[in-house]
């Protein structure tokens, strides 16, 4: 137990939340063929190296939780020494998981790779057990902005989300990383109300979805949640119809679809009529 006249510390950390996405859909495949000790010599190979790295990032490791790790930044913040951080970490975790994992899985997950959450704030230390821990709300946040990152998220290329508030203090650095502000009810979390955070991408996203309009003149919808869903590999390969829209905006009426992406750090806009196969990116100017 914490003694009594332990001195109880506040000091302002970043806080980086981050998980292994589908980690319970590799897990159980490697359950089924007796391969588990695959995926504790990926947790043990990840832990080596973020016990090596640490140091050249000032990073300070925290607390493994099951299938990611919290990580903890002093004062003052850089971010493009956390970014670098977390681009070393992601590449770690691929090479580790192309060379071990996926070889012995059944069915490979379609989503694989890092997750993150990031805020920053006062966290009150103290020492239970003659450990050193941390509470505070920058670790709550953190990890539940971890925690509402979807597929459409990722399939879009932003698998970090970061508080709204941490990100203008270091956006001057954070340009490269595609940021795109957007809201999300966090549980727990000033009671449910939406939460204003940025998405960034961890890593180059060489094609992106910026925004899709599907209709006519007198009647468009926005269906850019529809078509990020229909990436596969990086790219899309589609029928323009009403059932990918899941909407008809003009009944009886023949619709164009206008979609805005970006392929190799530049930005096209491409226009199909309904019907019409939609195949990107396509390294070709409009």
């Amino acid at each position: 137990m914490t003694a009594k006249m332990e001195e109880i510390k506040k000091i302002n950390k970043l806080v980086v939340n981050f998980d292994i996405c589908s980690s319970s859909h590799i897990i159980e495949d490697l359950l089924k063929t007796d391969n588990i000790k695959i995926w504790r010599d990926l947790l043990i190979g990840m832990e080596e190296h973020l016990t090596k790295k640490s140091s050249d990032y000032d990073a300070e490791i925290y607390k493994f939780t099951g299938d990611g790790w919290i990580i903890l930044f002093d004062q003052p913040y850089s971010g493009t020494n956390i970014f670098k951080f977390l681009r070393d970490i992601d590449k770690e975790l691929e090479n580790i998981y192309n060379d071990k994992v996926f070889v012995s899985l059944d069915i490979p997950p379609k989503i694989y790779g890092l997750t993150v959450g990031i805020d920053e704030g006062p966290l009150i230390s103290l020492k239970m057990n003659n450990v050193i821990e941390y509470i505070g709300r920058p670790i709550n946040i953190a990890c539940r902005l971890q925690s509402v990152i979807n597929e459409i998220d990722i399939k879009g290329g932003f698998r970090i989300f970061m508080s709204h508030r941490l990100y203008h203090t270091l956006k001057d650095e954070l340009a490269e990383y595609y940021p795109k502000a957007t809201e999300r009810p966090l549980r727990n979390i000033s009671g449910g109300a939406n939460f204003m955070c940025y998405r960034l991408a961890i890593s180059d996203m060489p094609f992106r979805i910026i925004s899709v309009i599907y209709g006519t003149p007198k009647n468009k919808i926005d269906v850019t949640y529809q078509y990020t869903k229909q990436i596969i590999n990086n790219s899309l390969d589609i029928l323009v119809t009403n059932e990918i829209a899941e909407n008809d905006p003009h009944k009886g009426v023949r619709k164009t679809l206008s979609i805005k992406y970006a392929f190799q750090g530049k930005i096209y806009i491409k226009e199909v009529n309904e019907g019409a196969r939609l195949q990107l990116p396509e390294n070709v100017k409009v």
